[in-house]
């Protein structure tokens, strides 16, 4: 009895804690079907203040405003879709944004320094070896603070990945920029993503609910909402992208976006814990004194290791170019048992560390 009543006051005193608003919501139900614009260069606002623009090096093709269309989906009613399926587009791409996230992102109750983005993407397949990329992304004023890919190919790019960008850059590209992947991203159905940035903390989440798949990682630069001097990393603008990155002339297929919801909250995610990551590798010694090696014999990438203490505070992190043994130095560490989080692209395991 004495059990239930403290998980009950457990539960009372964190639903106190914690809090969330929801701030701005899209289902495109209220928009026409159809055409969604009229014009393809940013200047004029289409339904509900999104814009539209095309760039890049369009060949064989002029983009038209057949590729933005709001269409009726069986299973979601109205949805946006981007490039149709008939549209012959080579190396540039079609977007829709709208710059005014920052409005609503300021209507959140003091302390809700955690933002969520959640959306759902229908993911089609293709059967030619190129890769189509659906970019759903968040800026600053200035500066890309991280984006959501779907690529869309029989490679081994094929997948869904959140990039965490470094001070500078627009658009993230290479490795330096430390994604987080998911390789068994499901295709030929509707999916919901979920993008967290922790302001307070300075990291991105990356969360697919249906797989109970949720991964962190570091932005690797500190998120100023106030000061910070050339940096304002409150979030402005919402892009929605469809893109072909080759270089033959391919017919891409329509992509569709729906129940976009931006909220801010107090709190962040649980990691998931991949029991099958955790049981293949090894921590040796253990306890440890100052050097324990992590292993495992299947060659699985280690990207990122994380400790914390038992009361679930961070102690340190390490960043890897997915190397399947490290070994790491735990000298500065007290006496005591830590958790080691083992992130991969396969998911993130946990293994007990003992101090000596």
């Amino acid at each position: 009895m004495k059990t239930k009543i403290f998980f009950l006051a457990t539960a009372l005193f964190s639903a106190h804690l914690t809090t969330a608003q929801v701030l701005y919501t899209e289902d495109f139900e209220s928009y026409n079907t159809g055409t969604f614009s009229t014009d393809l260069t940013g200047t004029t606002s289409a339904q509900g203040g999104w814009y539209t623009l095309s760039t890049g090096a369009p060949i064989g093709h002029i983009t038209t405003v057949n590729d933005y269309k709001i269409v009726s989906d069986p299973n979601k009613g109205n949805v946006m879709q981007i490039v149709e399926e008939n549209s012959s587009f080579k190396g540039g791409h079609c977007s829709v944004y709208r710059t005014d996230i920052n409005t609503y992102w300021q209507q959140r109750t003091p302390g809700n320094n955690v933002l969520k983005l959640v959306f759902d993407i229908y993911t089609d397949t293709s059967d030619n070896d190129i890769t189509e990329i659906f970019k759903v992304s968040l800026y600053n004023e200035k500066e890309l603070l991280t984006n959501f890919e779907y690529r869309n190919s029989n490679s081994s790019y094929r997948g869904g990945y959140v990039h965490l960008p470094n001070r500078g850059t627009t658009y993230p590209i290479g490795g330096s920029n430390s994604p987080l992947p998911i390789k068994n991203f499901p295709s030929d159905s509707w999916v919901t993503v979920e993008l967290y940035i922790d302001y307070d903390n300075d990291q991105v989440y990356f969360s697919v609910p249906s797989l109970n798949y949720t991964i962190v990682g570091d932005t690797k630069f500190p998120l100023y909402l106030t000061g910070g001097g050339d940096h304002n990393d409150n979030p402005v603008k919402l892009e929605i992208m469809n893109t072909y990155g080759g270089s033959i002339k391919v017919s891409p297929q329509g992509r569709k976006i729906d129940n976009i919801n931006l909220s801010a909250q107090n709190f962040t995610p649980t990691v998931s814990i991949n029991e099958f990551v955790s049981d293949k590798f090894n921590l040796y010694p253990n306890p440890a004194t100052s050097v324990v090696t992590i292993s495992n014999s299947e060659n699985i990438g280690i990207k990122e290791l994380l400790v914390y203490d038992v009361a679930g505070k961070q102690i340190f992190t390490h960043s890897y170019k997915d190397k399947h043994q490290v070994q790491l130095n735990i000298e500065e560490l007290k006496s005591g048992t830590y958790f080691l989080h083992i992130v991969t692209d396969e998911g993130t395991g946990i293994k007990k560390l003992v101090k000596k």
